[in-house]
């Protein structure tokens, strides 16, 4: 194999590159005063924007808050797969929820393509939407056998599927195809639906990230607040503490390469049987493709060039690779059952959530919207019960499983604390957890070689944050909260920085034990 060609290179999307990202954008102001609205909208993804649009026009006052910038988040790192095809099997789906539900499930991300295409030939051809085939192959004969059963299965929830189809592709392996699959180019639609919401009379803010949601108000961090009828969190998870999803919801970070090839790939989705599994499209004319994969939980990787390497790896194996022209990661939320978390949160009369899209978010944070317009403007929503935050079919070892999150991630960090290891040995541009005198403390070096202090500890829940040396980030192991180098909240739930440290500690602050069963 070639040497990798990844390995040095800052972390940018297709989309990002393509977009001129950030700047040559559409611009909105920070919100700088108190504001009220008959609904507000946290997040100016492809959930928050959907939803506001379809709002404004119902005749609803729109106003949406986002951290950073419009499309900045999860979706310019998507990879953009509009398939009604979930990450869970179709045995998993009908087993857990039964026949019936899994149509409606299936239904709703089939009319949320359909809604997807309409909004992007209204914005223009610049969002490259076109409809392609979809295949879910294995290249290992255990695989293999599971999908003439998915096959049947997606047959008679109303996909339309084959069996035995001609596979594009020029390694040997088994599949099944699934027609009427979509892709785009996720910044341009979404930069695109702000600028159909706003026209339609929603009021978008950037720059102003939420620290504070109830059921009738949000509070920013500079300090406006904005009293609303209904409060959406379009955030993948929810700001804040929120228990009764987040305990429900495991942080993945997944990998993706753009690579350069020798001989075009057809337009088609591909993902295989693997676990975790591999994911592949075309972009433009075929000579690029995006290919991802090597998924793990969150803040728990040493070494996350070794991840780009192994992509680097399975693909160069499979296709005629000449170089790889972009790399990055991205995060996302698996649900505890498989399927997404939309509607009311449990106990609120009108703060709704939509969460837990795991790796499909386009199409299920469309499917939210157009739920959560239905919820608001009339009431109910003909999926309202199949993606309930309140269902009474969570896996029934999810508290558990939130419990082995936390301890987990205590232990991953634990092993790999340096016990007095001298600052000065820490490279330029990098960052590692330490002890310094009786604190955990996460420790960075800038490009100046100046270094920076700060407190370890997650401020959602206080797990024990880990170094992302190819994304330059904080990483939290437990619940997804992400922080640039120097501290600031980039990401997940947090509301706070991580608090900065000085080189003395006090002994009070003991390294703490593991969460307790």
């Amino acid at each position: 194999m070639q040497a990798s060609s990844v390995m040095q290179t800052a972390t940018q999307s297709t989309w990002m590159r393509n977009a001129g990202f950030p700047g040559g954008a559409k611009t909105y102001p920070t919100l700088a005063e108190d504001r009220s609205a008959d609904v507000v909208v946290i997040g100016a993804g492809i959930t928050g924007l959907t939803t506001a649009l379809l709002l404004a026009r119902s005749g609803l006052r729109v106003l949406v808050v986002e951290r950073d910038r419009v499309a900045s988040g999860t979706t310019s790192r998507s990879t953009a797969h509009l398939t009604s095809v979930l990450d869970v099997s179709f045995e998993h789906l009908v087993g857990r929820f039964g026949e019936d539900a899994a149509r409606t499930v299936v239904e709703s991300s089939v009319r949320a393509i359909d809604e997807i295409e309409r909004l992007a030939r209204a914005i223009g051809p610049h969002c490259a939407f076109r409809r392609v085939p979809g295949y879910r192959f294995s290249e290992e004969e255990k695989g293999a056998a599971q999908l003439p059963r998915e096959a049947a299965l997606a047959a008679s929830l109303g996909l339309v599927v084959q069996s035995e189809p001609s596979v594009p592709l020029s390694f040997a392996c088994h599949a099944i195809r699934f027609d009427h699959q979509a892709e785009l180019d996720p910044v341009a639609y979404v930069r695109g639906l702000a600028e159909l919401a706003s026209a339609a009379g929603a009021a978008i803010f950037e720059h102003s990230p939420v620290v504070e949601t109830g059921d009738d108000a949000i509070r920013i961090a500079s300090g406006p607040r904005v009293s609303a009828r209904h409060v959406i969190e379009a955030t993948h998870t929810p700001v804040g503490l929120v228990a009764a999803i987040q305990t429900r919801l495991a942080a993945m970070t997944s990998y993706v390469l753009e690579a350069r090839i020798d001989e075009p790939l057809p337009p088609a989705l591909f993902w295989d049987t693997a676990d975790p599994y591999h994911y592949v499209r075309a972009v433009g004319d075929g000579r690029r493709i995006l290919v991802g994969g090597e998924d793990h939980g969150t803040g728990r990787e040493r070494d996350p060039f070794a991840r780009f390497a192994a992509l680097e790896t399975w693909t160069r194996a499979r296709f005629p690779v000449a170089s790889i022209e972009e790399r990055w990661s991205h995060e996302l939320f698996q649900s505890a059952d498989g399927l997404p978390y939309v509607g009311l949160l449990p106990g609120a009369k009108t703060h709704w959530v939509a969460a837990g899209f795991s790796g499909t978010g386009l199409t299920f944070g469309t499917a939210a919207a157009l739920a959560l317009h239905d919820l608001v403007t009339v009431g109910a929503s003909p999926w309202e019960a199949v993606y309930s935050p309140r269902r009474l079919k969570p896996l029934a070892s999810a508290p558990s499983m939130a419990r082995e999150n936390l301890e987990i991630g205590w232990r991953f960090v634990a092993d790999r604390l340096r016990g007095g290891a001298a600052l000065d040995s820490l490279a330029v541009d990098s960052g590692r957890v330490e002890r310094v005198g009786r604190k955990q403390v996460a420790v960075y070096r800038d490009l100046r070689g100046d270094l920076h202090l700060l407190s370890a500890r997650c401020p959602h829940l206080g797990c024990i944050v880990g170094w992302n040396d190819a994304e330059k980030t904080w990483d939290c192991p437990c619940h997804g909260g992400r922080f640039a180098a120097t501290g600031k909240v980039l990401y997940g739930p947090p509301v706070t920085n991580l608090a900065h440290e000085s080189a003395s500690a006090s002994p009070a602050d003991e390294v703490p034990e593991p969460p307790a069963r």
